[in-house]
């Protein structure tokens, strides 16, 4: 094992980097398209446009970028078996931060989710950290039962696993920030499926959930939490307030049509501020207002493709260590693409979940860069094989 192989450098895998940067150039357009102030149609020159544009926030969202690319690199430049020895290190602070969060953590959006650093004007979301420290730690732990047993098997080692998942999944609850702990469910339940675990535990789970979601529901979230449900379940029966983000969504979506408004376009929604969010939760909606049902689309093409290939490259991991990597990180960007436009479109909870790419926020796109810098290098160290000169081929 190596800390670092120039030969694996050649096996870059361009076209997750190919899509992933046209992905976050695409946001980074379409963040200040939203963003800006409202365009008249009396623009005629750059320096018209320019002055509408919220500067700012596209500085900061290219600064998050490069943060984040930055941590990508480094990400490539180690074998990830490197990491697995790690990997309770790197759990074990994730968790430490998220307990220091009551103590020095800053309320924004309504979870004490936050280490803001007014001198810097940056702030932290470890809760979006501990995704990857979950990824890598569970995929350590399942990984070994895989190579010892054939599969996660023993309920020992099931209730240890979901002891990983369940201590930072409180941890963020108690923020509270439902949106980030669901994310780190469907990691858990995703690794588990690869590991090929018992249907017995999956029926066992499958009761303990029915019974206990209506005990959450009633006893643990707050009256503004149920309101968020309520619309997803029965939009009739919710109050307007309840209503009101999802509606506005609804709208500027619907504004959009086939083919859209177009991007820096006069008095759309999402830069009237009809939209809320709009550069974070719902960017979707102001991404469909200006290029309609067919972008938007393409769009979600874009995303199915890049876990396609994700998938591929967990198939074609050298060990059980990089399969559950790989499927780690789809599962946590699935899950943020589904619930993200999901619930632009009332079909979904709303969650502060944003759009990987897409979405402003420094936290994520730091999180989202490692999760592809991690996928990347599993497929860098992949198995392959070589022709031998008699023609028969070898490991």
């Amino acid at each position: 094992m190596s800390l670092f192989n120039k030969e694996s450098l050649k096996r870059i895998d361009w076209f997750t980097l190919i899509i992933v940067l046209a992905l976050v150039a695409f946001g980074t357009v379409a963040l200040a398209s939203v963003m800006a102030k409202p365009f008249d149609g009396s623009e005629s020159g750059f320096a018209d446009y320019w002055s509408k544009f919220n500067v700012e926030y596209l500085q900061k969202h290219v600064i998050n970028f490069m943060i984040g690319f930055a941590a990508m690199i480094i990400v490539l430049l180690l074998d990830y078996s490197f990491i697995k020895p790690f990997a309770l290190w790197i759990y074990a602070a994730v968790i430490g931060l998220l307990a220091l969060l009551f103590v020095f953590g800053k309320v924004r959006g309504g979870a004490q989710g936050w280490f803001v650093f007014d001198s810097l004007e940056r702030a932290i979301q470890p809760g979006e950290l501990s995704k990857i420290a979950l990824i890598i730690t569970l995929s350590k732990f399942v990984s070994t039962a895989m190579d010892e047993q054939g599969g996660l098997r023993r309920f020992k080692d099931v209730m240890t696993a979901a002891g990983l998942t369940a201590l930072p999944f409180i941890l963020i609850v108690l923020q509270p920030d439902y949106g980030t702990a669901s994310v780190l469910l469907v990691i858990m339940i995703a690794i588990f499926f690869v590991a090929r675990i018992y249907w017995l535990y999956v029926v066992i789970a499958a009761v303990l959930a029915g019974v206990g979601l209506p005990a959450v529901y009633a006893f643990v979230l707050t009256k503004n939490q149920r309101q968020r449900i309520d619309v997803f379940i029965n939009p009739d029966a919710a109050s307007d307030d309840a209503k009101y983000q999802v509606n506005q969504s609804k709208m500027a979506i619907g504004s959009g049509r086939l083919l859209g408004k177009g991007f820096f376009r006069e008095q759309t929604l999402a830069q009237l501020r009809y939209v809320p969010a709009r550069h974070t939760d719902f960017i979707f909606s102001g991404i469909t207002e200006g290029v309609g049902f067919v972008g938007s689309a393409i769009l979600i093409v874009a995303f199915f493709a890049l876990m396609l290939r994700w998938l591929y490259i967990a198939a074609r991991a050298k060990d059980s260590f990089g399969t559950c990597i790989a499927v780690g990180v789809v599962a946590m960007f699935a899950a943020h693409i589904f619930e993200n436009i999901g619930m632009t479109m009332g079909i979904m909870p709303v969650t502060g979940i944003p759009l990987p790419f897409i979405s402003y926020g420094g936290s994520n796109m730091l999180t989202n860069m490692i999760g592809v810098g991690l996928v990347m290098n599993v497929h860098m160290h992949r198995n392959f094989k070589k022709k031998h000169k008699y023609g028969d081929t070898l490991d």
